[in-house]
């Protein structure tokens, strides 16, 4: 997994580099939109499936937490860390780069999906 994630960043970086520079300010929002909601949706299934009963008044100030602690953590991970990922995947061949920059952008629509699926299957087990 932390390949994967460390192909997302460069991806990213590299697709916004005119614009953001080596700091890759994109790259790092990204990654951490999707890394902060794979971690909520995991928080919310299990609060629905064994803690249904309990109303969470201040929900968002968890939700800003962990959003804040991904990318916290992430900016701490990815400083100065895009010539080292560049030199890695610099000679992808050009089928592997497509593949994956595919599985990429489906993994940042995926996570913002994954609200309304988590969601389904909370009323479906509910039911």
């Amino acid at each position: 997994m932390k390949d994967f994630f460390d192909y997302h960043y460069y991806r990213v970086a590299k697709f916004y580099y005119k614009r953001d520079g080596s700091d890759a300010t994109t790259a790092l929002i990204s990654i951490s939109a999707v890394q902060g909601w794979l971690v909520i949706n995991i928080l919310l299934f299990i609060k629905e499936l064994f803690f249904q009963d309990i109303k969470l008044k201040y929900g968002w100030i968890i939700f800003l937490a962990v959003m804040i602690g991904v990318l916290i953590y992430n900016k701490k991970k990815y400083k100065n860390k895009y010539s080292e990922l560049r030199n890695r995947w610099i000679h992808e061949n050009s089928k592997d780069k497509a593949i994956n920059g595919l599985i990429i952008i489906l993994t940042i629509i995926f996570s913002w999906l994954l609200i309304f699926i988590n969601l389904l299957i909370v009323k479906m087990i509910q039911q």
